[in-house]
């Protein structure tokens, strides 16, 4: 494994990251990567734009391969999954938003159908998330709000919600000035209606 990072004075930095399996149980394993991120400067207040991209090959696990119990018995011989992961971000700190997008690819995905056996999709499954957060201050007082609105090609291999609310009431202040802050409030999720895998206790 290896990994390289630079930086192009205050406003560019850079890594690109590289993993590799070359023997044994998780022979030609990688994952190779990198991310950016671009700063402006508006009234010396940063605003930064980044992206990331990740490749990832793995061995599918070992239990969804071999299995043996007093209800399911299974040996399966899986092609390695393969995923593709983009991502975009823009964050204003100082006004305390975030917006951003995910794509994930994965080819040969492997999940447990509806009779709870793993099988393994012969197809592309596109999973693409777009959300935006904005954090309200006033004072200490925090309203943070964030929106995740997600869309899958292929649901009954990964199922998904459309729409994903959190949000976050805090109050911060010092207990102890430069030593010990505290935030005392109250989070809440809430997402769409939508067809989880099966389960099987």
């Amino acid at each position: 494994y290896g990994s390289l990072r630079g930086k192009v004075s205050r406003y560019v930095d850079w890594n690109a990251h590289m993993k590799y399996h070359p023997f044994g149980d998780f022979g030609q394993d990688m994952t190779v990567g990198g991310d950016i991120a671009m700063r402006f400067f508006i009234k010396q207040r940063p605003l930064t734009l980044s992206g990331t991209v990740t490749y990832d090959r793995r061995t599918p696990d070992y239990w969804v391969e071999r299995y043996f119990s007093n209800h399911f018995v299974w040996s399966n011989s899986f092609s390695k999954e393969n995923e593709t992961r983009f991502m975009v971000k823009l964050s204003a700190p100082i006004i305390g938003l975030e917006l951003g997008a995910t794509n994930s690819m994965t080819q040969n995905k492997i999940y447990f159908g509806s009779d709870m056996v793993p099988v393994q999709y012969d197809g592309t499954v596109n999973v693409l998330g777009l959300y935006g957060q904005k954090d309200f201050r006033l004072g200490g007082l925090h309203l943070n709000h964030r929106v995740l609105l997600q869309f899958s090609n292929a649901e009954e291999v990964a199922p998904v919600p459309l729409a994903g609310v959190y949000l976050s009431y805090y109050y911060e202040f010092n207990v102890v000035k430069n030593v010990l802050r505290m935030q005392i409030g109250i989070d809440g999720r809430y997402n769409t209606k939508y067809n989880g895998y099966g389960y099987n206790p």
